[in-house]
Formats: structure tokens, C-alpha cells, sequence
């Protein structure tokens, strides 16, 4: 490798497109640091609740990968979602149906002339994001699921490290041949998630029906009010990450085989109003960028101010279970009736700057209050 990267180098670069999530960002950093220089890489697995940020990191460890040249053998990365994996095809086995997929990566990134060995090269060095990995869980709704119980025994036998045939087309000699190729799965990275939502209640359940010696611990709030005054009230907060056990996991459904073969477990943070108003200003995926864009196309210029901001991601930090979506649905519906017809809001105006809408903290309260009547 031209320049030696360090865990701190990729965490920097992580950090740049992740917002959040520190301590889980440190240890996907460690794996990686692992993983491009041959050593042994801890397998992760993300916990967290819908909009916490498992799918942006998973497109932001691609990123690296494709930001660093020297890094190219390690280019082949697969995002999936796991219940791709679920349906039984005739003919073909889950752990099979997985390369298939890696090869057509390797062939769209890398080009289809590929031979044997470099082929295997850059299968056995690739990176395997698996999201909705709860959706593979052994029980659902209480009942034995087949498929799922399936699907993680394939992914184990590559989680597991065992070598594994795999028949692939190749160019041998300037012509294209079918063969077999040994494949070291240990030396594949998987980063799986999922939100794991009937977990948290299967838990939340287990602390307050007292059916081990796990207790709800109750908080503290100091609130201080406008006119100066202070009160405080005693809450219980449950927060997953403060009590989850392995056992839980197994309950879920998930096999203590497959859960074993992860070395680091993380839990997502649920993201508070200052990382989503960073997000909703910052994040290539913003409806705020999306918006001014589309003002702009339009002639219009579109000014958010910051009070409407805070509060936009105040409303969404209430919507903990849904993080970083519920900016959207907050931002999307306020603004919907005016990407139609501007001229309904009364803040929009001719300036000498030209057409100009502006989205004030009064303007986000009266939709919040509509929608909650």
C-alpha cells in the first residue's frame, strides 16, 4: 500500500458522511484498518432504529474504498438486502446465489475480462453489507421461519471462514471458460444491520413483566423554564443499548452460531435534534438541498431560516424510532403545498434578489399544529 492507513485516517473519512455515532464509527474504522492490511477483521453487526444511519454507512464505507486507488483489490463491495437471500431458487444454494452477485460487481467495477486469479483475488478481499438482517430471524410473529433459519446458515458458512467452491466464468487464454474457483470466505468483511423493532419491545416487555433481574432505571430531568423557574421530574427512559443481552438476541430468533461470528455488536444511537438539523443542512440526501434546487430551477428563491431549522429537527428528534426519515416527512409535508403553488405562502415575496419563499419558525408550527389535530 502506497500510504499506510490508519484507523484515525478512516475514521476521518467516515466521519465526514456518517453524523453521529462515534463509538461506532471507531470500531468500523478498526475492522476496515483490519481488513485492508490482512488481518484478522472482526464481522459487525448494526443494531438501530430506522434513519439511525446503518444504510448511509454502509454507502460510506464504498466510498473509502473507491476514494483510495491503492485500495483496489478490496474495490468489490456488495450492499444487499437480506431477504434477497430468503427464497429458496431451485438449483442454486443462498451461499452460491451470494457470489453470483459479488462476480457481477467484481465484472461491472473492475471489467468482464477478469481471470481465474484475479477473480479470486478480489472475491475473497470483497466487503458484504447485509441490511434488514432481522428480517432473516428464525421466529416471526412468535412462529418457527424456515427460510430464515436457512438463510443464516448459508451466511455462516462464509461468516465461519470455511473455503468454498465456486463456479464462475473467467477469460483463459483470450477466451471465456467456466471454472471452478476456491474462495477463503474468512477474508471477507460482513457489516450486517437491521432494526430489530419487535426487538425492542420484546425486552422493553422482559424489564417491566419482571421476568429476570433486569429493572427499569428511572432519570432525572432538569427543566428550566422561560420565566426562570427550574423543575424537575423523575422519568423512566428506555434506551435498547443500556440493557440488551446476548440472550435477547437468541430469543429474536437469531442463532447463537450467527451471532457468535461477529465480533463487534453495536448499537446505533438514536439521533438527537443538533445531528438531524446538521443532517437536514448538510447531507447530500437532504430535503432541504433537494428543495433549493428545485426553487432554484424554478426562479424562486427558497430561504429556510434558522429558527425553523432547530425546530424542524426538534419535531423529528420526538419521532426517535423513525431518526433521520422523520426530517423528511416533517420537511416534505411543509413544504408540498407550496412546491405547487408558491404563491399560497404569505411569505413569499418579490425582493430585488427576485421571487423569494421564506420558511420561518411560524410557518413549521402551523403545519406541526395541523398535523397534530
Amino acid at each position: 500500500m502506497e500510504q499506510l492507513l490508519l484507523p484515525t485516517d478512516i475514521h476521518t473519512f467516515l466521519a465526514a458522511r456518517v453524523l453521529g455515532q462515534e463509538d461506532l464509527l471507531r470500531r468500523i474504522s478498526v475492522s476496515l484498518y483490519k481488513h485492508i492490511h490482512g488481518l484478522p477483521a472482526p464481522n459487525v453487526l448494526l443494531i438501530g432504529n430506522s434513519g439511525t444511519g446503518k444504510t448511509t454507512l454502509m454507502q460510506a464505507v464504498a466510498a473509502f474504498y473507491e476514494a483510495h486507488p491503492e485500495l483496489d483489490r478490496f474495490r468489490v463491495m456488495l450492499i444487499i438486502n437480506a431477504n434477497t437471500l430468503s427464497p429458496e431458487v431451485e438449483g442454486e444454494d443462498r451461499t452460491t446465489r451470494l457470489f453470483n452477485k459479488l462476480e457481477a460487481r467484481a465484472k461491472v467495477a473492475l471489467g468482464s475480462e477478469l481471470t481465474a486469479e484475479a477473480l479470486r483475488e478480489y472475491l475473497e478481499n470483497a466487503t458484504v453489507c447485509v441490511d434488514e438482517v432481522d428480517k432473516i430471524s428464525g421466529r416471526i410473529s412468535g412462529k418457527p421461519n424456515v427460510e430464515g433459519i436457512t438463510t443464516q446458515y448459508a451466511l455462516l458458512t462464509m461468516l465461519e471462514g470455511e473455503q468454498f467452491l465456486y463456479r464462475a466464468r473467467v477469460m483463459e487464454d483470450g477466451r471465456e471458460v467456466e471454472t471452478d474457483i476456491p474462495i477463503d470466505t474468512g477474508k471477507l468483511l460482513f457489516i450486517c444491520g437491521g432494526a430489530f423493532e419487535e426487538l425492542y419491545d420484546q425486552v422493553y416487555a422482559t424489564l417491566v413483566n419482571r421476568r429476570d433481574d433486569r429493572r427499569l432505571k428511572e432519570v432525572s430531568e432538569v427543566e428550566r423554564k422561560p420565566d426562570g423557574t427550574v423543575s424537575v421530574r423523575t422519568m423512566v427512559r428506555f434506551r435498547l443499548r443500556e440493557y440488551l443481552r446476548l440472550a435477547d438476541m437468541f430469543a429474536f430468533g437469531m442463532m447463537p452460531q450467527f451471532i457468535s461470528r461477529f465480533g463487534t455488536i453495536s448499537m446505533l444511537e438514536e439521533l438527537g435534534k443538533d445531528e438531524l438539523r446538521q443532517i437536514l443542512i448538510g447531507s447530500k440526501a437532504s430535503p432541504l438541498r433537494q428543495c433549493l434546487e428545485y426553487f432554484r430551477h424554478m426562479g424562486i428563491r427558497l430561504q429556510v431560516t434558522d429558527t425553523a431549522l432547530t425546530a424542524i429537527a426538534d419535531a423529528a428528534a420526538k419521532n426517535s424510532r423513525i431518526g433521520a426519515r422523520a426530517l423528511r416527512e416533517i420537511f416534505n409535508g411543509m413544504i408540498a403545498p407550496y412546491e405547487f403553488d408558491p404563491s399560497l405562502s404569505p411569505k413569499f415575496v418579490t425582493t430585488d434578489k427576485g421571487p423569494t419563499l421564506t420558511i420561518d419558525q411560524e410557518t413549521v408550527a402551523e403545519y406541526l399544529n395541523r398535523m397534530a389535530t
